[in-house]
């Protein structure tokens, strides 16, 4: 064989050996508000350096794309998106989508890509309380922040839910505003506001018992599963061992550390 022939022999077999194991690049929807140390809207944050680890892990390529969580949701369940970055497991979303699971169908914690708590947080002199078990809140009205579950799960508790913030500082001015006397909101930002920001001292508390507990995962798309279901198998098993390693638990520490000191 001559040479040129070779060395382009070559140099195809190194590009294939190198080439993702998979096709096209997995379409990611994240949510396009902080969720500070997960997600940022500029494409950096624990969860998206975890995936792109796992990725590498797995042979994959991944195209990030912030979104609005009800459009992420809209769009994932339309197939336009492959899945969606960092949603919990419940009942609506199972419907169209599927969490990494183990042989029983259960969601698998093992296989998650964090785990974290929702916060309840009460207006002062307000008559409002929770204990961990009960919510006693007079005019049943609480703020949550838009497309999430645990709209879902206020509502079913009998709770009439204002659902319009986008983000946790919006819930936090509605329920300092009185429009509400309870807000259930995401993420540690709302934390942070609230040992900050003068305008909630002697307004708003933090519950002293989170709200919920959820472990939070790369939620697929059921039709692209279903097409490829070792390709998201791949992924789960990836961000797993990702997590499993000392490089990366030092990494989420460190963030999450630092978040709760901002």
């Amino acid at each position: 064989m001559p040479f040129a022939l070779r060395s382009i022999v070559f140099v195809v077999a190194i590009a294939a050996l190198q080439a993702p194991a998979w096709g096209r690049p997995l379409k990611l929807c994240f949510e396009d508000i902080p969720q500070a140390p997960w997600t940022m809207p500029d494409g950096t944050g624990l969860n998206i350096e975890l995936i792109k680890r796992a990725a590498t892990l797995a042979g994959e390529q991944v195209d990030f794309i912030p979104r609005p969580w009800r459009r992420c949701e809209e769009e994932t369940r339309n197939g336009i998106m492959d899945a969606m970055v960092g949603p919990s497991d419940n009942p609506r979303r199972r419907v169209y989508s599927v969490p990494p699971r183990k042989a029983d169908g259960t969601q698998d914690p093992e296989r998650a890509m964090y785990h974290d708590h929702v916060d309840i947080y009460l207006r002062v002199d307000s008559g409002a309380s929770w204990d961990g078990k009960t919510l006693v809140n007079p005019r049943k009205l609480v703020v949550a922040q838009r497309g999430y579950y645990i709209v879902d799960m206020l509502q079913a508790m009998g709770q009439k839910v204002i659902d319009t913030p986008k983000s946790a500082e919006e819930g936090l001015r509605l329920l300092a505003a009185g429009s509400a006397d309870v807000a259930v909101l995401m993420g540690r930002d709302a934390e942070n506001l609230l040992k900050a920001d003068p305008r909630y001292k002697g307004r708003v508390v933090l519950a002293r018992e989170p709200f919920a507990n959820f472990d939070f995962h790369l939620m697929v798309n059921r039709k692209s599963y279903d097409k490829e279901p070792r390709r998201f198998e791949a992924m789960w098993n990836a961000i797993a061992k990702v997590r499993a390693t000392a490089d990366y638990q030092r990494l989420e520490q460190s963030l999450v550390r630092q978040h709760q000191h901002e």
